[in-house]
């Protein structure tokens, strides 16, 4: 009976207002199910993309453990759940803190210290369902093996290779049984080779593949300021199942297919790092016998000059790119030192990279002249990317950020009022599931959709549900309040 269901499930709201609907129904992914066993980063990034334009996701987490004699000791470390208790679970990023959002006040429990939200968890789970699911369990797998059979278009997992294998949910255990399903695995290194069993986090593959060599001053290197190797793995593996997916709309002889985000597609964390050094890349893979590879210059560019950030009189700065010899003409125009322009020294490119030292030192000497808005009111309009070096929270309180909309505004009442990265993308006809025109999620609970699954898609009883909670095969939240108006599991 349950496989029915699932095959049946589509997304609904009798609640939302007609147009609400309409425009609900016409999100570009509107109808495609993933099943989400990924957690932290690359992969939540990923989910969330898609959820964004549409896509139902099921984000499986594992439970908290229950409390027994031997959580006891652990006294106040304790945190007590809606139902039974436990401690840890979830997706690793829900602890990733401080900065944490603590619970409000109607919300808490004696001990505040774990019901705090992490804020990176929050930046990348919007618009998804938790299903709180004990896969160390055969019972959990059982489930498992049912919705990504039964129910899902897609599958996300980003576990050690091997691991769904072992657990009876890697590709080849469902190809046959769900033959258009588009599976994806993201991992460190890739599932084969001599380092496809290490772990891999952003700044070990930063490190030890390349972009730690280029990012930094001369003296040491640096990680770049966000995991911008998980994002862009996120990215690539987005993009990677969408095409997947148009492959199986166009091609339905060839239903089905492993994106195996390392081999296939190419959406490891060290394949995606590499693909990703781009332009130092090629220099460094191309360059002369003899040459030095591409090393850290701060803020300054390897193949052009002046394309970097300047120290101002207040101690801010502000960062000029001029990618040709018209814009670097200007500059020295605006600075008032056109005499600059037509230095022998400086006429080309070429001249600049190679006095590149005598040219820096000079702007420097020009940009320690006024503060950084300063410069700013004045090289506006003139012609030439620059700008002012801002801080995070400066960057989306500007006026371009907020005409476009960047900062995403989320009503979590349990958090409460929380602001998170908008969607990058505009559409002109499919609405974004920000809450303006499409209904908006928040990241969820923990489990708070664990019993609308297994009653919805699975069909089973509220007295089965209690049961698998009670042997701790599933985890359930409860709080009507957090998803009040929202749409069903689809």
């Amino acid at each position: 009976m349950f496989i029915k269901l699932l095959q049946n499930y589509n997304i609904q709201n009798k609640h939302l207002p007609e147009t609400i609907q309409q425009q609900f129904s016409n999100m570009a992914l509107r109808g495609v199910k993933v099943l989400d066993f990924s957690r932290v980063l690359a992969g939540p990034f990923c989910t969330m993309l898609l959820g964004d334009v549409g896509a139902s996701i099921l984000k499986i987490e594992r439970p908290p453990k229950k409390c027994g004699s031997e959580c006891e000791t652990r006294g106040s470390r304790l945190w007590a759940a809606r139902r039974g208790g436990g401690i840890g679970g979830g997706d690793d990023s829900r602890r990733f803190g401080p900065p944490f959002l603590p619970h409000s006040k109607e919300h808490l429990t004696e001990n505040v210290e774990d019901e705090r939200l992490s804020t990176y968890y929050l930046a990348v789970n919007r618009n998804k369902r938790s299903f709180a699911l004990d896969l160390s369990h055969e019972k959990g797998r059982d489930i498992a093996r049912s919705l990504a059979k039964n129910w899902a278009d897609v599958v996300v997992e980003n576990f050690k290779p091997g691991t769904m294998k072992r657990m009876g949910l890697d590709y080849d255990d469902l190809k046959d049984v769900n033959p258009g399903l588009v599976y994806c695995s993201i991992s460190g290194y890739g599932p084969s080779g001599p380092w496809s069993e290490l772990p891999g986090y952003d700044v070990v593959i930063a490190g030890t593949h390349g972009l730690m060599s280029i990012t930094g001053s001369p003296d040491a290197p640096a990680k770049v300021g966000v995991a911008m190797t998980d994002i862009v793995t996120g990215t690539l593996a987005q993009g990677a199942i969408l095409a997947a997916l148009y492959n199986r709309q166009a091609h339905p002889e060839k239903a089905g297919q492993r994106v195996d985000c390392e081999s296939i597609v190419c959406v490891s964390l060290m394949e995606s790092q590499l693909a990703c050094l781009s332009t130092a890349a090629s220099g460094a893979l191309n360059a002369v016998a003899g040459t030095p590879p591409p090393g850290r210059r701060g803020t300054a560019h390897e193949n052009i000059a002046p394309y970097q950030a300047f120290k101002c009189k207040d101690g801010e700065y502000f960062v000029i790119g001029t990618g040709n010899d018209k814009q670097f003409f200007m500059l020295c125009e605006t600075l008032g030192k056109p005499e600059l322009a037509t230095d022998k020294r400086f006429l080309t490119n070429a001249c600049r990279v190679a006095a590149r030292d005598e040219l820096v030192s000079l702007l420097e000497d020009a940009f320690a002249a006024k503060n950084r808005d300063e410069w700013w009111e004045l090289f506006r309009g003139h012609g030439f990317p620059c700008g002012p070096v801002r801080n995070v929270k400066e960057a989306f309180e500007c006026d371009q950020a907020k005409y476009r909309k960047m900062a995403l505004e989320i009503d979590h009442s349990v958090a409460g009022h929380v602001i998170v990265p908008a969607h990058p993308a505009k559409y002109s006809r499919s609405p974004i599931a920000d809450g303006s025109f499409a209904p908006l999620l928040p990241p969820p609970m923990l489990g708070e959709h664990t019993e609308e699954t297994l009653v919805n898609l699975l069909g089973m009883t509220s007295d089965e549900v209690d049961k698998l909670e009670d042997e701790g095969i599933v985890s359930c939240w409860r709080n009507s309040s957090i998803v009040k108006g929202a749409q069903s599991v689809a």
